[in-house]
């Protein structure tokens, strides 16, 4: 294709949502410079992806290798394991209630980032340069990166995938409300006695959520948000203390735990940005949004933004950087990110809460949840496709929506 007649990429940040974003756009006839560093040291977390991203991974030629490496999530739950005076029923989702074999595969960072990587490393169509963004000069036409190796780098759309702190996006003059939570996130891997039975149970506590996600075995990945010093303490603990914590927590519900080394802490933290596309730079991933950890929604709304950004791109070719182009990936992504990011913020809030009326609305919302299977049916599409719940309501195929 000609270059003159496709404009050039260039995306900023080498995680897994620009590697997505370089494979995506590149698949989609465009020259792409991604720059950022190879993946760093070994990464014990875990990325549940639903169907729906899935299939991104699929056509990007990814999935087959990581698939093997992945757990299925066939059920999710909601355990309200609180003490409070207002306490929700457990509320059970599973897939085949809407038609599906699983919600998708929780798969480790260790296999998804270098698998790709590699994919990255190999395409023809991107240029990678293992160098970091020393900063940004965006003009009428152009965005330019000075990078700290000095050489400059020039694309009509610069794609912000550089992380929470994005430095593009400070540079494109986009204002971040920034809110951190005093919680932090205890990460790792477990080894249990009995069968996960590829459920994921979300435990709701008055700190934050405890989330078991299935691994392949009887093994499981952990995020437990708990107060910031709480989580060094849990952290400091010997394996056998630490194994006995998790197990209690769970209510023995895995029988005996054995936890794995590597743990890892992360502070919390929510982060929305005022746009999400302005002189010449669009934002995705966490560059757009930034909230706890709760119903696996971080990567597969990154996902969502790139398959936007590159839909948009492609029916601007010529110059998909150009502030028409950028106010159409804003309103696209508008209500989807803020749907997600203050629905999370809210359940997470509803749990720090010891206010009555939160715990009440948060029971309510639970228990209407838990007995009235068309609105749990609604809420799994939701979760999987926004707007194929609404789709399916209406008498028209979610799996017809794209997205």
């Amino acid at each position: 294709m000609d270059h003159r007649e496709t404009a050039r990429i260039l995306v900023a940040g080498s995680g897994p949502a620009g590697l997505i974003a370089a494979l995506g756009f590149a698949e989609a006839g465009f020259p792409v410079t991604l720059v950022g560093p190879e993946a760093g040291g070994p990464d014990g977390r875990t990325t549940a992806l639903m169907n729906p991203a899935l299939k991104v991974l699929d056509r990007l030629g990814v999935l087959a290798e990581l698939a093997p490496k992945a757990a299925p999530l066939k059920v999710m739950r909601i355990v309200d394991a609180t003490s409070r005076l207002i306490r929700s029923p457990v509320v059970t989702f599973r897939a085949i209630e809407i038609g599906e074999e699983q919600f998708g595969l929780n798969l480790p960072n260790s296999a998804l980032n270098p698998t790709l990587a590699k994919s990255v490393a190999a395409h023809p169509g991107i240029e990678w340069l293992t160098s970091m963004v020393e900063s940004w000069r965006l003009d009428a036409d152009q965005a330019h990166a000075v990078l700290t190796d000095g050489r400059e780098v020039s694309a009509a759309l610069a794609v912000a995938a550089d992380g929470r702190l994005s430095p593009a996006r400070e540079a494109a003059g986009i204002v971040a409300s920034v809110r951190s939570y005093g919680q932090a996130a205890l990460v790792l891997n477990f080894g249990h006695r009995s069968e996960h039975g590829f459920t994921s149970t979300e435990f709701h506590t008055e700190t934050g959520p405890f989330t078991q996600v299935p691994l392949p075995g009887n093994r499981s990945s952990l995020v437990w948000v708990v107060k910031p010093e709480t989580a060094k303490d849990l952290a400091a603990l010997d394996d056998a203390t630490l194994s006995e914590r998790v197990e209690q927590q769970m209510q023995s519900m895995l029988g005996r735990v054995s936890v794995e080394p590597g743990r890892q802490i992360f502070p919390l933290s929510a982060a929305s940005p005022g746009r999400f596309a302005q002189n010449r730079v669009a934002l995705v991933g966490e560059a757009a949004h930034v909230f706890p950890p709760i119903g696996a929604q971080g990567l597969n709304l990154g996902i969502r933004d790139i398959e936007d950004l590159i839909g948009i791109a492609g029916e601007n070719r010529g110059d998909p950087g150009a502030a028409k182009a950028l106010a159409a990936y804003d309103s696209r992504r508008r209500p989807d990110i803020l749907a997600r990011s203050g629905a999370v913020n809210l359940l997470n809030m509803s749990l720090l809460s010891d206010m009555l009326p939160a715990q009440m609305a948060r029971s309510a919302g639970l228990n209407v949840l838990g007995s009235f299977a068309p609105l749990r049916a609604f809420f799994m599409r939701e979760g999987l496709r926004p707007g194929s719940g609404f789709a399916a309501l209406t008498g028209g195929s979610g799996k017809q929506v794209r997205r």
